[in-house]
């Protein structure tokens, strides 16, 4: 084989590969739905643990938690995700989601909050001889926990029981 055949198909394996790592690696893990402008929602927001409904603090977001993200509100000095009363709404108001698909997850409004949940953990109550965890979206078993991406209206519940 001459030289120039054996560079060709040097480049055709690089080509190649690069094309399957594009296809394969590259892909984003933004969900379809995220919108591609600004978007106003409100899912509600629910916890019971051992049978008593845990409040929902006014201010997550706003001046409670972890307040980040500012430049993605819509208002000047909020999250993306917060609370304005104690009712169980978490607003999701964002100037561009797709920047930051993640805002619009369960997991992020609990990183806001400060507060520990996942599959195995409602705040400091977790998995094991006490109780379970479990998540409901829409009267449906979910199991994202905080990867869930919340839409409007949705009604989530999380239990510990």
């Amino acid at each position: 084989m001459d030289q120039k055949r054996i560079i060709l198909y040097v480049i055709v394996a690089i080509g190649l590969i690069f094309i399957g790592y594009q296809l394969f690696f590259n892909k984003t893990s933004a969900p379809v739905n995220v919108p591609d402008g600004a978007l106003h929602w409100h899912p509600q927001l629910k916890i019971i643990i051992k049978g008593e409904e845990q409040p929902i603090p006014t201010g997550i977001g706003v001046s409670l938690g972890n307040v980040i993200d500012t430049n993605l509100g819509m208002d000047f000095g909020m999250s993306p995700t917060h609370t304005h009363d104690d009712t169980g709404t978490i607003h999701l108001e964002n100037k561009n989601p797709k920047a930051k698909p993640e805002t619009l997850t369960l997991g992020y409004f609990f990183k806001v909050w400060g507060k520990t949940f996942s599959q195995n953990c409602i705040f400091e109550f977790c998995n094991g001889p006490d109780g379970n965890v479990s998540m409901t979206v829409n009267g449906k078993d979910n199991t994202d926990f905080g990867n869930y991406f919340m839409k409007d209206n949705d009604k989530i519940v999380i239990k510990y029981e």
